[in-house]
C-alpha cells in the first residue's frame, strides 16, 4: 500500500520525469500534427504559441513542486532526497556527455538544427541569440535531468558498474527510438532521419544516446549507496522484491 513517501515520490517522477520533456513533444506535436507546421520558422512559432501556457500554467509549476519535494524529502525521507539529487547529477552528466557526440553532427550538417537553440527559439519566440541560448540550454538540461531521475528511481544501485552502464544504455536507447518516430524529429526528418542524412543522422543520435547512457549510468551507479538498491516498484511499496 502507498504512504506518504510513496506518493510524493509519484508526484516528483511526474513533474520532474514527465513534465519537463513534454514541453518539447506536446510543442511541436501541436504544431506538426494539429497546426501542420512541419518545417521552418513557423513550425517553431507556432510550437512557441502552446510552449508558453505550458511553461506558465505546467511546467513552472511543476518546477516549484518538484524543489519542495526535494527540500522536504531532505529531512524527513533521506533515501527519496539522495534519489532526486544523484538523478539530477546523473541528468547533468548524461547531457554533457550527449553533447560531445552531438555537437559533432551540428559541425557536419547531419542534425537540422542545433538542438537547444531550436529548444530556445520555441521557448522564447525571440530572435536574440543570448536569450534563445539561455532558455535553449536550460530546456536541454532540464531535458536531460529528467532521465536521470527517471534512473535512479526505475534502476536504483544495481549489482555493478557493467549492469548499470546496460542499464543507462537501454533506457536511453528507448528515448532514442521515441525520438526518431516522434514529434519534431520524424515530421521534420521522416523516420530516422531517412528524409535528411541517411544513415548519418541515426547513428549519430543513436551514439549520442549510448554515451549519456553510460554516463547516467556510472554516475548513478557511483553516487547511490546499497540501500538504494530497490527499483521503483519495491521502493514505492517499501518492500525487499529481488531483482
Amino acid at each position: 500500500m502507498l504512504n506518504k513517501k510513496s506518493i510524493l515520490t509519484l508526484i516528483a517522477l511526474f513533474t520532474a520525469g514527465f513534465v519537463p520533456i513534454q514541453l518539447v513533444t506536446l510543442s511541436f506535436a501541436y504544431s506538426q500534427y494539429y497546426k501542420g507546421e512541419s518545417l521552418g520558422p513557423k513550425m517553431v512559432i507556432t510550437a512557441h504559441d502552446f510552449a508558453v501556457p505550458y511553461i506558465y500554467f505546467v511546467y513552472i509549476p511543476s518546477i516549484i513542486v518538484f524543489i519542495g519535494i526535494w527540500i522536504y524529502s531532505k529531512k524527513n525521507y533521506p533515501d527519496l532526497f539522495r534519489r532526486l539529487k544523484v538523478g539530477v547529477i546523473s541528468g547533468i552528466m548524461l547531457t554533457l556527455a550527449l553533447d560531445v557526440v552531438r555537437q559533432n553532427g551540428v559541425i557536419n550538417g547531419w542534425l537540422p538544427q542545433d538542438v537547444p537553440m531550436q529548444f530556445g527559439k520555441m521557448v522564447t519566440g525571440s530572435n536574440s541569440f543570448n536569450s534563445i541560448f539561455i532558455a535553449g540550454l536550460l530546456v536541454h538540461f532540464l531535458n536531460g535531468i529528467n532521465f536521470g531521475i527517471l534512473y535512479t528511481f526505475f534502476f536504483g544501485k544495481l549489482k555493478n558498474y557493467k549492469t548499470a552502464m546496460l542499464a543507462g544504455t537501454l533506457l536511453l536507447f528507448a528515448i532514442e527510438i521515441g525520438m526518431m518516430v516522434g514529434p519534431p524529429m520524424a515530421k521534420m526528418v521522416g523516420p530516422f532521419g531517412v528524409n535528411w542524412a541517411w544513415p548519418q543522422l541515426f547513428l549519430l543520435t543513436l551514439t549520442a544516446h549510448i554515451f549519456s547512457g553510460i554516463a547516467c549510468g556510472l554516475t548513478a551507479q557511483f553516487l547511490l549507496k546499497e540501500e538504494d538498491n530497490k527499483w521503483l516498484i519495491p521502493f514505492l511499496l517499501n518492500k525487499n522484491l529481488n531483482r
